[in-house]
């Protein structure tokens, strides 16, 4: 059996790149074989299924609304939905979530 590489835009294959390079980054002895690993291991667990990746990850959109809830001055809405490139709606929704008890 013959290995063959997947094309590098494949989500496993971004996903077996860039654990190989956090290997390296650490000094992980054999990071090619501990980033496939990685890959097995996920592919396991989550083989079949079909999984969102958000863009901001939780840290990110937990600062992005603090900083929302900082500067909103009751006026400037569409301003910060600009600032943030999300929907007006969206802003007054995350503004609401922080309302609740």
């Amino acid at each position: 059996m013959s290995d063959v590489v997947p094309p590098a835009d494949e989500p496993l294959a971004i996903i077996e790149e860039e654990a190989c390079a956090v290997a390296r980054c650490f000094g992980i002895p054999m990071p090619e074989a501990a980033a496939a690993s990685l890959v097995d291991r996920i592919v396991l667990r989550l083989g079949g299924a079909h999984v969102y990746l958000p863009k901001k990850t939780p840290r990110e959109r937990d600062r992005i609304r603090t900083e929302i809830f900082a500067r909103f001055n009751g006026r400037n809405l569409h301003e910060l939905a600009r600032d943030y490139e999300i929907t007006p709606r969206h802003l007054r929704r995350i503004l609401a979530a922080n309302k609740k008890p």
